[in-house]
C-alpha cells in the first residue's frame, strides 16, 4: 500500500474532496485524522466509511482559522500519534453569496472570513504541523483555477487561493529537504457548489471543458494520493493543475 504506516492529517474532511481523500489514504494504509470544526454533519458517516473498510481513523475537532484550536488540535494528534507524516489543507469557505457578489458590495469582514480559513487557515495548519515533521514529510494544499488566470466571478475566494499558491511556493523553498509542499489547483468539481448552478449554466461549464464533464472527488484524491506518497519524492514547490483542461495552465 502507498501511505502503509504513515499518518496523515486532512482538514475540511466531512464532505466533499477532503472526505474522498481521507477515505483514499486510510485504504492505502494510513491512519488518518479527521478535521472539522465542531458541529460538521457528515463527519461521522466518513469516519464509519474508513472503519467500516477496515481502515485506521480519529476525529479531532477544530477552527482552522483559530490558532488556539489548531494548537489544542496538534497536541491530540501528538498525544495519539507521536508525529505526523502528511497533512492535507482542503479546508475552506464555499459561499454562493460571495462568489457572485458585485465588487460595491464586497465587505473588508467577508474578505477577513474567507482568508481565515484558507488562507491563514493553511499557514496555521502547516506551521503546527512541520513541528511533529520528519524527513520525507510532505504538505499538499488547495488553490484554484481562478487564481491561476482569473475570472469575472469569485473575487474574494480566488485572491485567498492565490495566496495559498504564494505560500506553496514559499514554504517549498523555506522546508526543504525535510518536508516536500506542493499545492492542487482544481478546477469544476462534482462538490457541493454545484447546487449554485442551473441547468443552462452548468451546461455552459461543461462545454468549456475540453474533457465535457466536471471532475469527481475521487479524482482529485488520488491527486493527493501522489503528492502525499513517495511516488512524489523529487516533486515540491509545484501547482498541479487538475481542471479537464480548461486552463492549459
Amino acid at each position: 500500500m502507498r501511505l502503509e504506516g504513515k499518518r496523515a492529517l486532512v482538514t475540511g474532511s466531512s464532505q466533499g474532496i477532503g472526505a474522498e481523500i481521507a477515505k483514499i489514504f486510510a485504504k492505502e494504509g494510513a491512519t488518518v485524522v479527521l478535521n472539522h470544526r465542531a458541529g460538521a454533519s457528515h463527519e461521522e458517516p466518513v469516519l464509519a466509511s474508513i472503519r467500516g473498510d477496515g481502515g485506521k481513523a480519529f476525529v479531532v475537532h477544530a477552527d482552522v482559522s483559530d490558532p488556539r484550536g489548531v494548537e489544542a488540535m496538534y497536541l491530540e494528534v501528538e498525544k495519539k500519534l507521536g508525529g505526523l507524516d502528511v497533512l492535507i489543507n482542503t479546508a475552506g469557505v464555499a459561499d454562493k453569496a460571495l462568489w457572485d457578489l458585485r465588487l460595491e458590495k464586497m465587505t473588508l469582514d467577508m474578505w477577513k472570513r474567507v482568508f481565515a480559513v484558507d488562507a491563514f487557515g493553511t499557514f496555521l495548519c502547516t506551521q503546527g504541523a512541520v513541528r511533529l515533521m520528519k524527513r520525507g514529510s510532505s504538505v499538499v494544499n488547495v488553490t484554484s483555477t481562478p487564481a491561476l488566470v482569473g475570472d469575472t466571478e469569485g473575487l474574494i475566494y480566488a485572491s485567498a487561493k492565490g495566496a495559498v499558491l504564494s505560500m506553496t511556493r514559499m514554504l517549498a523553498k523555506m522546508l526543504a529537504p525535510k518536508t516536500r509542499v506542493n499545492c492542487m489547483a482544481f478546477g469544476s468539481f462534482e462538490t457541493g457548489w454545484v447546487e449554485w448552478l442551473d441547468r443552462d449554466l452548468r451546461r455552459s461549464y461543461e462545454e468549456a471543458i475540453p474533457m465535457k464533464r466536471f471532475g469527481e472527488p475521487a479524482e482529485a484524491a488520488n491527486l493527493a494520493l501522489f503528492l502525499a506518497s513517495d511516488e512524489s519524492s523529487f516533486i515540491t514547490g509545484q501547482v498541479v493543475v487538475a481542471d479537464g483542461g480548461e486552463v492549459l495552465h
